[in-house]
């Protein structure tokens, strides 16, 4: 047990023709980081969500394929619950949805856990990762790779993490009202979770973290399920455009923008405003900031010019209106983009998982009364406050 333990966290390369190799050598040809290191799982009834990503480094001279993933579930008895594997095996292999799997000698590529739900009886201590590489220097060699066995690798690479669970410090609530949609969350397939961390071009810029990591976009919906009514191609016609937006929680405002001008659709395209580089450089548009204290700081993004009511420095209480949603920044359509981070600075700060206390969670019909509970995409909500 306590060897064991002792793994957490350190790198082990092998390197030969079978995955049972267990004589670890030095990492000369990989480095792989989990993006966080210590990722969050959260649960709920119906399963257990791992959201984090993997950067891979090819520090050897040989390129490298990805063939293969598998991910072992560990009990505090040391022993495995539940083995889970992404191959390169079939016609259509499951390895090509992660993407670009081949990595030149000094490149990075970043990809995302794939065991991303486990079943709710699964117990976690530590989940066991094992990466396997073929070497992939020509054509012909990345063709013969094709038709090598599952056993047969040239390099295998074992990395060894502790998820942990994480529990709000702040009552939150939803910042609308109304019957919503959460558009976008932060499920397997959300472009808020598709954010890839780790690569050179996006440490060069200061980005570190992914802050959006467990955000969601809400618009705000008919009986019928639309989010607008008429022409989708005038931002008037969206049901979402000039809603008033609430605090969540109580804090104090660390930041608030409020004189980007909105888009406006040309046709059926959008025309962003003629600015400085410098005015909206993250493409957050009119925006709030919040600081809950104990490292949970509020996000909400793309209000509309000239409606945010609050200030730097300001206190706001629980449910305070601070603006309006409008159609600023680098959104596709109008919508209010929330997201709770670690920190007040977007590029450095991790995201957080966070939960909305007193809502409705609709099933066609009918409704849930939700005390406390995540949302995600596809989730039709109302605040019950």
């Amino acid at each position: 047990m306590l060897k064991t333990i002792s793994l957490l966290c350190m790198l082990f390369v092998f390197t030969g023709t079978k995955r049972d190799t267990t004589k670890p050598v030095e990492a000369t040809e990989v480095t792989i980081n989990m993006l966080p290191a210590n990722p969050i799982i959260e649960h709920d009834q119906y399963g257990q969500y791992l959201n984090f990503d993997i950067s891979i480094k090819n520090t050897g001279t040989h390129t490298l394929d990805l063939a293969a993933i598998e991910m072992s579930v560990v009990d505090a008895s040391v022993k495995t619950v539940v083995k889970k594997t992404i191959n390169s095996n079939g016609q259509s292999p499951g390895i090509k949805m992660l993407g670009n799997t081949i990595i030149k000698p000094g490149a990075t590529i970043s990809i995302f856990n794939p065991f991303y739900t486990l079943t709710p009886d699964i117990r976690i201590t530590f989940l066991r990762y094992q990466f396997f590489f073929n070497y992939a220097d020509s054509p012909q060699q990345l063709e013969k790779n094709r038709h090598r066995l599952s056993m047969d690798v040239d390099v295998s690479v074992e990395k060894i993490i502790t998820p942990r669970l994480y529990i709000p410090k702040n009552n939150f609530t939803l910042p609308l009202k109304g019957k919503l949609l959460v558009w976008d969350g932060h499920d397997f397939y959300s472009h808020h979770r598709r954010f890839p961390v780790g690569l050179p071009e996006k440490e060069e810029k200061g980005i570190t973290a992914n802050s959006n990591r467990y955000a969601c976009d809400l618009v705000n919906i008919d009986d019928k399920g639309n989010m607008y009514q008429n022409d989708p191609f005038k931002k008037e016609n969206w049901y979402t455009f000039g809603k008033p937006v609430f605090a969540p929680a109580g804090g104090i405002v660390v930041e608030a923008q409020n004189g980007v001008p909105d888009n406006e659709f040309n046709g059926k395209s959008i025309k962003s405003p003629n600015i400085p580089a410098d005015a909206d450089p993250l493409g957050m548009g009119n925006h709030v900031i919040i600081d809950h204290g104990n490292g949970e700081v509020s996000v909400l993004l793309h209000l509309e010019k000239g409606s945010v009511l609050v200030r730097n420095g300001e206190m706001v209480k629980p449910g305070q209106k601070i603006g309006t949603i409008g159609f600023s920044g680098d959104a596709i359509f109008p919508h209010l983009h929330y997201t709770v981070m670690s920190g007040p600075k977007e590029q450095v700060s991790e995201g957080i998982p966070c939960y909305f206390n007193d809502f409705k969670l609709y099933r066609g019909s009918v409704y849930f009364p939700v005390k406390k509970g995540r949302v995600d995409s596809g989730d039709i909500i109302e605040s019950m406050k």
